[in-house]
């Protein structure tokens, strides 16, 4: 029969050991951001509109936009963005990044122009850490 010194660190393995492969079964990289390219349409703010198809309720400081999605790239993921517009949900991201790109994203000509914003999304708390802005011609697309 067993000890209970040989009782107690048979517990110990075990428990060392479904702790381990229940480590190893979680999704790896679930606190790492996505890298991802939207390209788009920023429209001016309605309550409205925000719950519609492809749109995005993007805000920076006090200001809030709706960002019609034309395209979605995952640029770091096996997904190439079909599915990630349905997994930000709500549809509400919040912006950082560098003032100097983000801060001409509130002028009066934005609205009805196409942008490119790539960064990085971290779906958990929704927030997209913005890298690039480019504002797309019709040359461009």
């Amino acid at each position: 029969m067993f000890t209970l010194r040989q009782y107690l660190g048979l517990i110990t393995a075990v428990v060392v050991i479904l702790s381990a492969l229940v480590t190893s079964a979680q999704p790896r990289g679930r606190g790492q951001p996505l890298i991802v390219r939207f390209t788009g349409t920023f429209q001016p703010f309605d309550q409205k509109a925000a719950g519609n198809l492809n749109t995005l309720t993007l805000s920076y400081q006090k200001r809030q936009w709706l960002f019609h999605v034309d395209r979605v790239n995952v640029l770091n993921g096996r997904d190439p963005g079909t599915l990630l517009l349905k997994n930000i949900v709500p549809p509400r991201l919040s912006l950082s990044g560098p003032a100097q790109l983000l801060e001409p994203l509130g002028t009066p000509e934005s609205p009805g122009k196409q942008f490119t914003l790539e960064g990085m999304l971290y779906l958990r708390n929704r927030r997209f850490n913005v890298t690039t802005v480019k504002e797309e011609t019709s040359a461009d697309h």
